[in-house]
């Protein structure tokens, strides 16, 4: 049986009412001199197929796709406990997705996906799948970073061995592309080739008007 208790202050009156209503028909109504208060409102619903709805509607909505990223790892703080050689973050990011360092952006995506199905398949609890897939939506947005991957990488490096100072860009284990570069368009020489002309004109003309003026 549903039942809704309302209760409400209006704000220009000294009064307040307290109803409640039930399915049968019968109302019981107390009237209270209270003092002016802002105004509020309660609204208690109670219904035994609410936590169903909400379950079978949060199971149908997960899906794969794409995290908006966490903070970003980039800081001051960061830069400056990586040249310490202390770790930045206590998550290993790369084991989370199950790659190895120096893959590709693209094999870095499908790692993710395989991982999200994965743990969709597996059945969790609510609470425990939300905890891994926060860990893996973590993992691809920095790794999917040229710049939050480079800075990780670094940090990493530094912490295995702190004695040894490294610059963030000897440490890039991203995979370049193997395709070859676009072709380039050829270079237009014509105004090199008229200046160049020009000056060597000028030139000769020069060293014939000084021979005729010495005459």
């Amino acid at each position: 049986m549903a039942a809704t208790s309302y209760i409400s202050h209006p704000h220009n009156f000294l009064t307040s009412r307290c109803a409640f209503s039930h399915s049968h028909s019968h109302s019981h109504s107390i009237t209270f001199p209270t003092t002016t208060t802002k105004p509020r409102k309660y609204q208690i619903r109670s219904t035994g197929d609410a936590s169903e709805e909400t379950t079978a509607t949060d199971t149908q909505e997960t899906s794969v796709e794409l995290p908006k990223g966490p903070p970003s790892l980039i800081s001051t703080l960061n830069v400056e406990r990586a040249l310490r050689g202390i770790p930045i973050t206590d998550v290993d990011y790369y084991g989370s997705l199950g790659i190895q360092k120096g893959c590709s952006s693209d094999q870095v995506y499908v790692a993710y996906k395989s991982k999200v199905e994965e743990l969709i398949n597996d059945k969790l609890e609510e609470e425990e799948l939300s905890k891994r897939l926060e860990v893996l939506k973590e993992s691809y947005s920095v790794l999917s970073s040229a710049d939050e991957r480079r800075l990780y990488d670094w940090s990493l490096a530094r912490s295995e061995n702190p004695d040894t100072y490294l610059w963030p860009f000897e440490v890039d284990n991203s995979k370049k592309s193997t395709e070859p570069p676009p072709p380039q368009e050829p270079e237009d020489v014509r105004p090199t080739r008229l200046v160049g002309y020009f000056m060597l004109g000028w030139l000769v003309l020069s060293f014939t008007l000084s021979i005729i003026l010495n005459r």
